[in-house]
């Protein structure tokens, strides 16, 4: 048999996932839209003035992220609306130095604040501070030519909206297929990563690993439910959304093949079985993979290899178990139970093809969901700001904390008359600092290299390039540093340098471009950002008790739409989107307090077995309802609802952090079944209810040691203290990719 999880796949999944996906289209489609506001504008106005519009239509460009057209016709004109704001305002306030300090200061305080609204906001704080940046970096003789820089600013960012806006609709259907394969492509690598549960290694890291990775799938289906489910339905629309319900249908039985340790009860026995379903997953991985790649390419006629070879293997390897003479009874169950899950999640896979081009098979899956209540809200509204203003709250924080080290870079510029350039020194500092001390370290070293590769690609441009083969690079520049903001900073970083210094060539050919002064301000800005880092910090260890109370609460509501005869499909959907969620939320914290300091890494050993332990107890209430759904006609309705009731009274006891765990409780030790060779489906149930209860009990036990580590380790005065922070929930705008943000 085949276990090569490459073997199927033209690329590897890091060259996949870099180079194919949603940031390629809509980087191509921002340096589109760019480019064709700076043609028209230096058409009609001349070369310098199209340079001018290009900075408008740059920084407006920075809030057109992959979202469907009616969220993106509501967030290009507030991304208008705001870069218009701070660029006018450095407009009239050049020449005073004070009236400059005053304007930095405060927009970047707002920019800190709008953080506020959620991560969707993220590039709308960036192009805030970089239309202030562009402006000052523009010399500006006196009131006319403020207003002349200024409409030909906001008509540049005017342009874009509406260009942005026809682009938007013509690649609709692109941008959909792109957001469901890379979903495709993220599963895949799910599973690759699931397949580390059969191979023998250590299982606390395997869980880590496969939260992360679950973290990831859960943020590509954020991107995919906006563009997908978002609009009037048609039968491709259909088709996407069924595609995606398969593949999360698909996750449950993954998730509850680790339902009574049976990936470790197989590793312990050395079953041939454990192989096997590793190699099966890395199968299905080259085969989601390329089933990718054809969706990404619009090909027709979709189709997935046959597995069935490999699942007849894995249905006899798990047969052997039961034959033998003395066959642990727990072992056997482990796998009949992970042949039983892999092969319903692959019989899913395997309809993945029919689903994506029949769409009355579609419409069939998605009976009874209502898609609208999946989208991700956008909260757009000012009173959401204001109940941030207040000083234990880590978005308020870091705006002060954004505020003062911008207005400290700025200060150096007016002091230095050395620092010609110094508006990049508030660029470095507005693209660094960032709510998180872990994701300014990184993107300060991200940053530091990309500038320096930046400069150097640009000074050999420079020399041997003819001047139409500069202004390509620079529109391919600013499409590229749009595009990997998120996925690879360095890149982006890279092009950001290269725009920023072409742009500054064309509005002044005659003087060289100061690329060893860009090298010496990035180098003041990657400091400044990380000094104030350090000032009104916010450790991840601080929202513990958030993040834990939050896990807790959708574990609750999880388990609560699970254990029940008949329950929702959509109530159970939502919950378990709710819990997923929760796990990323931990897992990216996870990642996050890996980059900081190690006195304040309280939680880092506990993390990873209170995500293991969150995984196992997710595993156990799923196979509940695997049970319900494949056993119902073997099961009395009555009986059968007493048991649920029963645990899912107590299981909302043991996750309820309002009530004290009771000291007798028993052992967290599992159940065992009679020594019977087919135990009755009651009896099935029965046992699979009691080890809910047991995992739900071990998982408040860690969560009670993970909360009180957040909790007890208050904060010490003084705005340089490490352990400085309230207890409000961090901004959900910071993630540890960093946001998207595409600016020199």
């Amino acid at each position: 048999m085949q276990t090569d999880g490459y073997a199927h796949t033209i690329l590897s999944p890091r060259f996949l996932k870099i180079l194919f996906g949603q940031h390629i289209l809509n980087g191509l489609a921002v340096s589109t839209g760019v480019g064709i506001v700076v043609a028209i504008a230096s058409a009609l106005f001349g070369f310098t003035a199209g340079m001018v519009a290009g900075s408008g239509a740059i920084c407006v460009s920075i809030g057109d992220q992959p979202n469907p057209l009616p969220m993106k016709a509501r967030i290009l004109p507030i991304a208008w609306g705001l870069a218009l704001s701070g660029s006018t305002a450095a407009a009239f306030a050049f020449g005073t130095p004070w009236l400059e300090g005053i304007v930095v200061v405060t927009f970047g305080f707002i920019g800190g604040m709008i953080l506020g609204w959620g991560r969707w906001a993220i590039p709308l704080s960036i192009l805030t501070m970089l239309a202030i940046v562009f402006t000052l970096g523009t010399p500006l003789g006196g009131i006319e030519e403020a207003i002349a820089y200024e409409t030909l600013f906001a008509a540049g960012g005017t342009a874009y909206v509406f260009v942005a806006l026809a682009v938007t609709r013509l690649i609709d259907g692109s941008s959909r297929r792109l957001a469901v394969g890379e979903c495709l492509r993220e599963f895949a690598a799910y599973l690759r990563t699931v397949a580390g549960f059969y191979e023998g290694t250590d299982r606390t890291s395997v869980y880590v690993r496969v939260v992360e990775q679950q973290a990831a799938l859960s943020d590509h289906l954020q991107t995919a439910r906006s563009l997908v489910f978002t609009g009037r339905p048609t039968d491709v629309t259909v088709s996407l959304a069924a595609s995606l319900v398969l593949l999360l249908d698909s996750l449950d039985a993954l998730v509850s093949a680790n339902a009574d340790r049976a990936p470790s009860r197989l590793i312990e026995a050395s079953s041939p079985l454990a192989a096997r379903v590793a190699g099966l997953a890395r199968l299905l991985a080259s085969d989601l993979e390329r089933l990718a790649i054809d969706l990404l390419a619009g090909q027709r006629n979709l189709h997935l290899p046959d597995r069935g070879e490999v699942l007849a293997g894995i249905a006899e390897a798990a047969a052997r178990h039961a034959e033998q003479p003395e066959a642990d009874r727990r072992l056997v169950r482990a796998a009949r139970m992970t042949r039983s899950r892999f092969t319903f999640a692959a019989t899913q896979l395997a309809r993945l093809p029919a689903v994506l081009g029949n769409r009355e098979e579609a419409r069939s899956i998605l009976e009874g969901i209502d898609l609208d209540a999946f989208v991700p809200p956008q909260p757009r509204s000012l009173a959401i700001l204001i109940g941030h203003a207040h000083f234990s709250d880590p978005v308020f924080r870091h705006a002060i904390r954004l505020g003062l080290s911008l207005g400290t870079g700025y200060a150096l510029i007016s002091l230095i008359p050395a620092l010609s350039h110094g508006n990049w020194i508030l660029l470095t500092i507005a693209v660094i600092l960032r709510a998180s001390y872990s994701v300014t370290r990184q993107r300060r070293n991200d940053r530091l290299e990309g500038t320096l590769i930046g400069c150097v690609l640009t000074g050999a441009l420079l020399w041997i390039a003819p001047k139409f083969v500069l202004l390509g690079a620079m529109l391919v520049a600013v499409g590229t540093a749009h595009a990997f903001g998120r996925v690879h900073y360095r890149t982006t970083s890279v092009a950001a340098s290269v725009s920023a210094l072409l742009s500054l060539h064309f509005l002044d050919p005659v003087e060289a471009p100061p690329v060893l002064a860009r090298l010496l301000d990035t180098l003041i800005g990657v400091t400044i950002a990380y000094v104030f880092s350090r000032i009104l910090p916010r450790w991840e260890h601080q929202d513990a008790p958030q993040l834990v109370d939050g896990l807790l609460a959708n574990t609750q509501t999880y388990a609560d739409r699970c254990l029940q005869w008949n329950a929702s499909q959509q109530s159970y959907r939502l919950a378990r989107k709710n819990l997923i969620e929760s796990l990323s939320a931990i897992s990216e914290s996870a990642a996050r307090m890996r980059g900081e300091p190690h006195h304040v890494r309280l939680l880092w050993p506990r993390y990873g077995r209170l995500l293991a332990a969150s995984y196992i107890t997710a595993a156990q209430i799923v196979t509940v309802r695997l049970i319900i759904r494949n056993r119902k006609a073997d099961l009395d309705p009555q009986k059968a609802e007493a048991v649920l009731s029963a645990t899912r009274a107590d299981v909302l006891s043991l996750l309820d952090r309002t009530r004290r765990l009771p000291d007798t409780l028993p052992d967290d030790t599992s159940p065992v079944l009679s020594d019977e060779a087919a135990p009755t489906s009651a009896e099935v149930l029965e046992l699979r209810c009691a080890e809910v209860r047991y995992a739900a009990l071990r998982l408040r036990r860690l969560a009670d040691q993970s909360w009180a580590i957040g909790e007890i380790r208050k904060p010490r005065s003084g705005p340089f203290s490490p352990e400085q922070g309230g207890v409000a929930d961090r901004p959900s705008a910071e993630d540890h990719h960093g946001p998207e943000d595409a600016t020199p």
